[in-house]
Parts: structure tokens; sequence; C-alpha cells
């Protein structure tokens, strides 16, 4: 049986999510709550949650995003699973950077849902539901092996963070003063994402990094 925790603020969303959980046999508890911080202590007084369902638009404290961070760092027998209205790659990349299990659209059915929360505390891992491309998404992150690896394109977080910075158009200085690292750090980090998309210009990295979604313009 299967413990369960959202944490969303849609109050319309919640209310219909736990009607369709409940009724499904596997559950045993569906809880809830509204921010990162209620979520955190919930889950310190609820040791035996078994997944936590998690909207990466929260509103209050700080994202969900972030909070998987939180969660995968303060809480590692909770596993965690994204639903979202966003389908871009970039968000997926981060969730998936971030611990998540899976990242599933809001407008997936309940039964789809229901289904990868119960393979998510399962211990299957990685994927998307049926209204995201997850063909797609597996090619943007460098293929199955890469993915499963939770490292989309080979790229660690501050190297994504570096790549991010550069495509808005900070110079170098700019960017070691973002990250609080040398100049130097930072031409590191270039060298190291040329290699990994294989290119000999950070200028051609951007252009492929926008062109698969892992940045935003």
């Amino acid at each position: 049986m299967i413990n369960v925790l959202l944490i969303e603020d849609s109050t319309v969303f919640v209310m219909g999510l736990k009607l369709a959980l409940s009724a499904q046999k596997d559950f045993a508890s569906v809880q809830d709550v509204a921010t990162p911080g209620a979520a955190v202590a919930f889950l310190n007084a609820h040791p035996e949650t078994d997944v936590a369902v998690v909207d990466i638009t929260l509103e209050a404290e700080t994202d969900g995003l972030t909070l998987l961070g939180i969660i995968r760092e303060a809480f590692p027998s909770v596993r965690t699973l994204v639903l979202s209205h966003y389908k871009k790659p970039a968000y997926i990349l981060k969730a998936i950077s971030s611990g998540a299990c899976a990242y599933l659209a809001k407008d997936s059915a309940p039964d789809s849902i229901a289904g990868a929360i119960a393979d998510v505390a399962g211990s299957k891992c990685l994927f998307f539901g049926e209204t995201i491309d997850s063909a797609r998404i597996i090619r943007l992150f460098g293929g199955k092996e890469n993915l499963e690896a939770r490292k989309p394109q080979g790229l660690t977080p501050r190297e994504l963070e570096v790549l991010q910075l550069t495509t808005s158009g900070y110079s170098n200085a700019q960017i070691a003063s973002a990250l609080e690292i040398s100049l130097n750090t930072v031409d590191s980090y270039k060298e190291r994402i040329k290699g990994k998309f294989g290119l000999d210009s950070i200028v051609e990295c951007v252009a492929h990094a926008v062109a698969d979604g892992l940045v935003n313009v």
C-alpha cells in the first residue's frame, strides 16, 4: 500500500486528483500540502511517505524544482514525481537532474497518473506519460543510457547554469560574478561543455542547446 503526498497549491486540482487516487486500491493514504515548507514539515512527521507528487510552479517560499532537490537530500527514501502544465524539455531536464523519477503533464488521464505513482513507488523510474513525446525527450537527453544516469547531454547542473547564462548574453566576467566562481573556472566549464557537445565553439553549443530546448533564450 502506497502513502502519497501531493504538493500542489491549486485547490481544485488537488480535490480532483485526491478523489481519483482514493478510488485506487493501491493507495493507503493520499495527503496534500500547498507550500514547500509544509511539505518538509509533513515529511519530517511522516517518514512512511513513499511518493511525493510535486508541482513545479509553486508560488510560496520556493519553486517545485528547488523543492525536488531538498527532498532528494533530506528525505532520500521518498521518491518524487512531477506533475506540471509545462512540457518543455528544459523543465523536464531540470526536474530529472533534481531527482524526479517521472515527469507527467497535468493533462494526463487520472489512471495514467495513478499508474505512474505506483510505478515510482515500485522503484521504476524515468517515464513521461502519454501526453509528452518521450521519444523526443530521450533523444534530447542523449539517449536512454544518458537519461537513466540523470545526466541529460552529460551536463552537470553547474554546466547547465553556465550554458544558460551564456545563452542569456552574460560575459565570462558576469558569469563568474553571478555564480561566485573564478574566470578560469568559467573557461573550464565552457571547455567541458564543448567537449560534451562535440563542438568547437561555445556559440555552436548555445545554438544546439536552444534548438533542443535545453536552455531558454
